[in-house]
């Protein structure tokens, strides 16, 4: 009889340490079980907790392409949406955050965005098997950062205007007198030099922003406009365009071309998948991020001419980056300094 209490007093106090345990802890122990027992372990969880909430800032479309093959591989799970501008879901995440509403599981965010969050304690960490498949700068050493995609910035200029030969290629040929009054840029600059001081070092960093700020650029509200205003001939050459903008719009017949920034290429801050500190359905969360680091969740992401985290796709084709040195600007270092970008940023809109 002594015997029996002894166990059933063991299986309390097991079952009690478990739910006690937080969901970072608990996520953590079944990450570090094998692979075919982690995610028998997941599945098994996610199955009672049958939904998941994702903040969604992005387009409707490209969202319901993953959700949709998510759903047909756990088909016991739907994923609830909330779309909307990355400031107003950040905004409204952080007042539940404060209100002690714990609402969403996952959001996808900008890595500069991670600070903020940390600091508010409303995420965790998630290690997950799957990021060991990223590249350099998609992922922290922490567990914080889980990176899905990112876009390379290249310099765009209008084909009728300038020849490949004349384009610019450095720093050095956008500080040209040549290229004074003609260039554009977006007025949210903060990767960019966030980048370019990485690279080059604070000192030297700061004298080039104010080298190229007596340049008089052209400062608009949007690297997308800013790119049709380069199409239209409004001035022939944009410093920061996205990639996969530069392709699109050379494919759909836009007198533009451009050429990837020497010595190397800057990266807009990576799109990162966080997880609530307290999420409603930690397992199948956890399943969401799992998926959407996987090979197929990247593949959608490519489609869609996103530059995925996955190092292992690329196209090979002319508009592939191939070996080319790009810098992902570091997340903790200038999500504290984010307010010395935006000081730097005055400074090239002159």
């Amino acid at each position: 009889m002594g015997k029996i209490l002894l166990a059933i007093a063991l299986i309390i106090l097991t079952t009690s340490r478990l739910s006690a345990a937080s969901p970072e802890e608990n996520l953590a122990k079944i990450n570090k079980l094998a692979p075919a027992e982690r995610q028998a372990a997941l599945v098994r969880e996610a199955k009672n907790e049958r939904s998941v909430v994702w903040y969604a800032p992005m387009n409707r479309e490209d969202q319901r392409q993953f959700t949709a093959a998510f759903e047909t591989k756990y088909p016991f799970l739907k994923v609830d949406v909330l779309t909307g501008g990355p400031q107003s879901l950040l905004n409204r995440l952080l007042s539940e955050q404060r209100a002690g509403k714990h609402t969403f599981d996952i959001i996808n965010i900008r890595s500069s965005a991670l600070y903020t969050l940390k600091k508010a304690n409303a995420i965790m960490r998630y290690d997950t098997p799957n990021r060991r498949a990223l590249r350099t700068g998609f992922y922290d050493k922490d567990g914080y950062q889980n990176g899905i995609w990112a876009s390379l910035l290249v310099y765009l200029y209008n084909a009728k205007q300038v020849t490949r030969a004349q384009a610019p290629r450095t720093i050095d040929d956008l500080l040209q007198a040549k290229w004074k009054g003609k260039m554009g840029m977006d007025k949210d600059a903060d990767d960019w030099l966030a980048a370019i001081l990485d690279y080059y070092g604070d000192e030297k960093g700061r004298q080039i922003v104010r080298s190229l700020g007596a340049q008089s650029l052209n400062i608009r509200k949007g690297r997308t406009l800013v790119s049709q205003l380069v199409a239209a001939g409004e001035f022939p050459l944009q410093i920061d365009a996205h990639h996969h903008e530069a392709v699109q719009l050379r494919k759909a017949g836009a007198p533009v071309d451009y050429v990837f920034p020497e010595p190397f290429i800057p990266v807009k801050a990576v799109s990162v998948l966080a997880l609530s500190s307290q999420p409603p359905h930690p397992h199948a969360a956890a399943l969401l991020i799992d998926f959407m680091l996987s090979k197929k969740g990247q593949e959608i992401a490519y489609k869609q001419n996103r530059w995925p985290a996955y190092r292992e796709l690329a196209s090979g084709g002319a508009d592939d980056v191939g070996n080319r040195k790009t810098l992902v600007p570091d997340a903790d270092k200038w999500g504290a300094r984010f307010e010395e970008l935006v000081q730097l940023s005055n400074l090239l809109d002159k």
